[in-house]
C-alpha cells in the first residue's frame, strides 16, 4: 500500500448456531522497495540519391543522408560507399564518412561527385553501422550516356586545274545520347581556294568549320564543299568532328588535280602560188593552250605530187614525199616550238600538203593540210 493509502475489507460471515460471536482481525506489513527500468530500442536508416541519367562528361552528385530512427543515443556511427567498378571519386573507388554520435531523431548528410570512365548502367550501394550493433544498406542506379563520333571523307581522285570540284564529309552519332556542341573542322589545303560550302560552313583563319550544335543518335549529316585549283598537286583534306562530350575522330581523303595538254596546230606557206621549179617555205608551230606540259611532240609533213620537199630546220629529215621532224621533248603550258621546210613546185596542180601530229598527252594523230597553187 502506497502511504496514506485506505483500503476497505467486507467479509460476509452466516451463523450456524445461537450465540455471540466474537471477530478480530489484525494487519502486518513488510517494507517495500522499487526500482525502475527503461527499455529503449536504437535503429538507424540510411537513404541515397543521385541521378538517373547523365553523360560521361557530367559528374554523378551522390548524396546520403543517415538518421537516427530509434529512441537511443548512437555512437560510432560511420558510413561506407563502395563505388562499382568504373566510378571513382577523386580517384577513390571507396569513401567512408564518420557521422559520430547521432540523438534519437537526428541525420547528417553527405555528399560527394563520382565520374564514370564509360557508358553503361552503375548501382551504388553504401551502408552505415553504429557501435551499438545496429546497420542499415542503401542503393542507388545512373545510367551514363555516350555520344560516339564517326566521320568520313568522299572525294574525287582526279580533278583538272582550273575546274571546281567538292570534297564532301559525312558526320553521324552512334551513341546512345546527343551529341551537344558538334563541329567540323577541315584545314584549306595550301594551294587550293574555297568558294563554297553547304550546311553553313565556312572560313575561320585557313580552317573551314561546320558548326553543327546538338547532333542526335542515328542521324547523320553530310557537309560538302567547293574548291578550285590554279596548279596542279594532291591536296590531302584531314577533317576532325569533334562534340563538347564526344571523343574527336578523323578521316582524311585527297584529290589529284592535273593539267591537260591542248596543242595548237597553225601552218602557212609564203610565197602561194609558185611555178614549176620555184621555191615556197612551209611553216608550222605548234603551241601548248592547256595547263599541262606535254611530251614527246611529233610532227611528220607529207608532200603531194606538186611539191617536193628539199630541207627542214631543226633536224627535220627528208625522205621522198616526207619529212620527219624530231620529237620535242617536252612543251609546257602556253609554249611553243616552230619548224620550217623548203620544198620546189614539181608540177602544175592544187597542191595539198598534209601536216600530222602525235603527243604522249593527245596520242591520237591531228592533221591540217595546206593547199598551195602550182602553175
Amino acid at each position: 500500500m502506497d502511504a496514506g493509502q485506505t483500503i476497505n475489507a467486507k467479509i460476509w460471515l452466516k451463523a450456524s448456531k445461537e450465540g455471540t460471536i466474537v471477530n478480530c482481525a489484525s494487519v502486518s506489513a513488510d517494507p517495500r522497495t522499487c526500482a525502475s527500468t527503461r527499455v529503449v530500442n536504437p535503429a538507424i536508416s540510411l537513404t541515397k540519391s543521385e541521378p538517373k541519367d547523365v553523360t560521361t562528361c557530367d559528374p554523378i552528385p551522390v548524396t546520403l543522408v543517415v538518421k537516427n530512427i530509434g529512441s537511443s543515443a548512437l555512437t560510432g556511427v560511420k558510413v561506407t560507399d563502395s563505388l562499382p567498378s568504373g566510378l571513382a571519386s577523386d580517384g577513390k573507388s571507396s569513401l567512408m564518412f564518420n557521422a559520430g554520435n547521432l540523438a534519437p531523431g537526428e541525420s547528417k548528410e553527405f555528399k560527394f561527385n563520382a565520374t564514370a570512365a564509360g557508358s553503361g548502367k552503375y548501382v551504388n550501394s553504401a551502408s552505415v553501422t553504429s557501435d551499438q550493433g545496429v546497420s542499415a544498406k542503401a542503393s542507388a542506379s545512373t545510367t551514363v550516356h555516350q555520344a560516339v563520333l564517326a566521320i568520313s571523307c568522299k572525294a574525287r581522285e582526279q580533278q583538272y586545274m582550273g575546274r571546281p570540284f567538292d570534297v564532301c564529309f559525312t558526320v553521324s552519332n552512334s551513341g546512345d545520347t546527343a551529341s551537344a556542341g558538334t563541329q567540323v573542322s577541315v584545314p584549306v589545303p595550301v594551294g587550293l581556294t574555297f568558294k563554297s560550302a553547304t550546311a553553313g560552313g565556312s572560313l575561320s583563319g585557313n580552317n573551314l568549320v561546320w558548326d553543327l550544335g546538338s547532333l542526335a543518335a542515328d542521324a547523320p549529316k553530310e557537309l560538302c564543299a567547293t574548291f578550285t585549283s590554279a596548279g596542279g598537286g594532291t591536296f590531302s583534306f584531314n577533317a576532325t568532328a569533334k562534340g563538347a562530350c564526344a571523343k574527336p575522330v578523323s578521316t582524311s581523303c585527297a584529290t589529284k588535280v592535273i593539267g591537260i595538254s591542248a596543242l595548237l596546230l597553225e601552218k602557212a606557206d609564203n610565197p602561194d602560188p609558185i611555178q614549176v621549179g620555184e621555191s615556197t617555205t612551209y611553216t608550222v608551230k605548234v603551241t601548248n593552250q592547256g595547263t599541262a606540259d606535254d611530251t614527246n611532240i611529233k610532227m611528220v609533213v607529207e608532200f603531194p605530187a606538186e611539191i617536193d620537199p628539199v630541207s627542214a630546220s631543226n633536224g627535220g629529215v627528208v625522205s621522198g614525199k616526207k619529212v620527219t621532224f624530231p620529237a620535242y621533248p617536252r612543251l609546257a603550258p602556253k609554249a611553243a616550238f616552230e619548224y620550217t621546210i623548203t620544198a620546189k613546185g614539181a608540177k602544175v596542180g592544187d597542191a595539198r600538203v598534209n601536216f600530222i601530229r602525235t603527243s604522249d598527252g593527245i596520242p591520237a594523230p591531228t592533221s591540217a593540210e595546206e593547199s598551195t597553187r602550182v602553175y
